[in-house]
């Protein structure tokens, strides 16, 4: 089932803006939708659920800035940049007023607003039950997805769980972390009682119990590391929402690592792989078209700005590269019988070919090549699908979650457990889908081995998924990681290297921490910025 985003667009406005006008005038306004008129009906109910995940889909969320801007600037990969006036959160030269900031606050808040007004109103509907639980569960889980994305990026924020209906904004204050963290599980593990299950809708674009189960274990794993430093109880609490995904049965690693991503591109669901995925199916085509489809894949992908010389290939920015770092993590294998340690990730997310525009439209790059001189090639658009192509839109679905990173996040439980066989057990289930063989198999028993290992798979495996910032945050290993960079990137044989050295040399302690955006700080007389900014 499809989310019906456009219908969800003048409801999403109205709702947004209601007001009491009781005290003005004498009759309802007929001109915007107020909760007493509206969440009665089914089709009234899946119309604003269906808003509440769009804002998971704008240029604020995942459709750009939390994959690209927000994330980008790690190990794993950086901002290209070919002009040197031009700033970006991912070379951490921005300042509190930077929209991209204030755009990412500004829609997590509306979806939170938005799932606050279904969820005050819900119960009063005479729908069954049937329909109208899960709707409920997923309206939850989404009210603490979204606090989970806030307090991820931005540290301690107002905690607001009733629907705001002034035009003007009140002042809150900022609500501390482990509060919010609480409320997160507390929307989540009441969700999990409420939505179906996967089998029950095929759709990985909607909620279901295990893609609840995955990111429960995804914000324990958090809680466990920085800044919270809450340690082994909640790596056991990771562990067991975890393996309640595992025992399902409902999932399993799809045998062709590229083929997640090429289904990705072609709208083609693939739930026991890929358990929750934002949804694009647009191209913005005719422009102003809802819905507009998403950018990340476009700006990440492949550079390619000629005519078309293969109507499969379409325009690409290259604006984020992969890092040498990250071409290292293949590396090569000990088995002189293997050419590569990691041949199908390795040369799937980071080609060994770029696009060209002579008759041969693929060219190989040369094997002496500088690695940090490469594309991403994660989300290849020679494989979409939808006609016409759009330069900057795009129907690539975000993979949120995928059955990949439970196993990883349980072998890392089990590790900090002290549990080294069980941690072996899930990481090897996800190098032996790479087609490595046994010498890529991992039989170390020592735990700080084990540790690095499934630092460096979880690279390997989910790059550019929007992961790796957040992992080197809450391992505490953000900043001395940064300037290993610097270091690496330094002594490279890129013909770039100052480009990626400007972002590497910019990073300072305060970006564990979005800058709480100038734009509400004006306006909310309770609200403080976070250090360093």
């Amino acid at each position: 089932m499809r989310i019906n985003f456009k219908l969800f667009a003048l409801l999403a406005v109205a709702g947004l803006t209601v007001v009491s006008c009781k005290k003005y005038l004498n009759t309802t306004p007929q001109d915007v939708v107020v909760p007493e008129n509206y969440y009665n009906t089914e089709t009234e109910l899946r119309s604003a659920l269906a808003g509440v995940y769009s804002y998971l889909a704008q240029d604020g969320t995942f459709s750009r800035n939390l994959p690209l801007e927000l994330e980008m600037g790690n190990d794993e990969g950086q901002y290209n940049n070919r002009n040197a006036t031009v700033s970006n959160p991912a070379m951490y030269d921005c300042q509190s007023s930077t929209k991209i900031y204030s755009d990412c606050w500004t829609a997590l808040y509306k979806g939170i607003n938005a799932a606050n007004l279904l969820l005050a109103n819900i119960d009063k509907s005479s729908v069954d039950s049937t329909i109208k639980n899960p709707i409920k569960g997923e309206a939850l889980f989404l009210r603490g997805f979204f606090y989970f994305q806030l307090v991820i990026h931005y540290g301690d924020v107002p905690l607001i769980l009733t629907p705001s209906t002034q035009v003007t904004n009140p002042n809150y204050a900022r609500t501390p972390s482990i509060q919010v963290y609480n409320q997160i599980l507390a929307d989540m593990k009441s969700a999990e009682s409420l939505v179906l299950d996967i089998t029950a809708t095929n759709a990985p674009s909607h909620i279901s119990k295990t893609a609840v189960q995955g990111i429960v274990s995804r914000v324990y794993l958090k809680m466990a590391g920085n800044p919270l430093k809450l340690g082994l109880p909640m790596y056991d609490s990771a562990k067991t929402w975890a393996l309640k995904v595992v025992n399902s049965g409902a999932h399993s690693l799809n045998p062709d690592y590229r083929q997640i991503f090429i289904n990705q591109s072609q709208d083609k669901y693939d739930y026991k792989e890929c358990m929750w995925e934002i949804e694009f199916y647009g191209n913005n085509t005719p422009t102003g078209t809802m819905p507009p489809g998403s950018r990340f894949a476009c700006l990440m992908s492949m550079r390619y700005t000629g005519g078309d010389p293969n109507p499969m290939i379409v325009y690409g920015y290259g604006a984020y590269t992969p890092t040498g770092t990250l071409d290292s993590l293949y590396g090569k294998s000990p088995n002189p019988a293997f050419q590569s340690f990691d041949t199908v990730r390795r040369y799937w997310n980071i080609p060994n070919y770029s696009y060209s525009t002579s008759s041969n439209p693929r060219t190989t790059i040369a094997a002496a090549s500088s690695p940090w001189d490469r594309d991403c090639g994660k989300w290849k658009r020679d494989y979409e699908t939808l006609v016409p192509k759009n330069r900057d839109w795009g129907p690539t679905n975000f993979p949120v979650l995928r059955y990949a990173d439970v196993l990883l996040m349980l072998a890392e439980a089990y590790n900090e457990l002290g549990d080294v066989s069980n941690a072996q057990l899930y990481l090897n289930q996800v190098r032996a889908r790479a087609q490595v063989g046994i010498n890529g198999l991992e039989t170390s028993t020592d735990q700080a081995v084990l540790r690095q290992t499934i630092r460096d798979e979880r690279s390997r495996e989910l790059c550019f998924e929007g992961l790796r910032k957040f992992d080197l945050i809450r391992w505490g290993i953000f900043y001395q990681t940064m300037k290993e960079q610097r270091d690496l990137i330094d002594a490279s044989t890129s013909s770039y290297k100052s480009r990626y050295l400007y972002t590497y040399n910019n990073v300072s302690y305060r970006d564990t921490l979005l800058p709480i955006p100038v734009s509400e700080i004006s306006v909310n007389n309770l609200m403080t910025q976070n250090p360093g900014w």
